[in-house]
């Protein structure tokens, strides 16, 4: 299993939840025909981001792929790039480390950050002041064994 998160250029993706889902599904679908691994494709902010991922997070495929005994497993990252967003796979045991680092950066770099593998999804990026902040999430709750049992149960 995999961690899986986006970063992209913040006016490239839509800002409602529903239309940026749908771009990203289909960004996705099509990820073997437009994905590369030469970061040269994408835009100078995701390769600065990049840039700076790549110093703790190393690509295991690419113009600057690590022999992968040279660094520990769970440290390296398949990065895909597009001319608009990055998309990056973690071992699922660096997922809290690769989380906390690819949101700084991508906050210090100004860039939009999907959390697809997160339990809400989560979409940050800049507000309208300024912060860097959730700019949309799943919101439904899932159904804990409590409110299932109560859906069941027969008066």
């Amino acid at each position: 299993m995999s961690y899986d998160l986006v970063v992209f250029e913040s006016g490239a993706a839509p800002e409602d939840r529903a239309e940026f889902l749908a771009w990203y599904t289909e960004a996705a679908r099509l990820g073997d025909c437009i994905l590369s691994s030469d970061p040269a494709t994408t835009s100078p902010h995701l390769r600065a981001w990049y840039r700076n991922m790549i110093e703790q997070f190393p690509p295991i495929d690419g113009p600057d792929a690590v022999w992968i005994g040279d660094r520990d497993n769970q440290c390296v990252a398949d990065y895909r790039f597009t001319p608009v967003a990055v998309f990056v796979a973690f071992q699922w045991e660096a997922s809290r480390h690769a989380h906390r680092q690819a949101i700084k950066l991508a906050r210090n770099h100004r860039v939009g950050f999907f959390d697809a593998s997160g339990e809400d999804t989560a979409v940050w990026g800049m507000s309208s002041k300024g912060a860097y902040t959730i700019l949309h999430r799943n919101t439904a709750k899932p159904a804990d064994d409590d409110d299932r049992r109560q859906k069941i149960m027969i008066p």
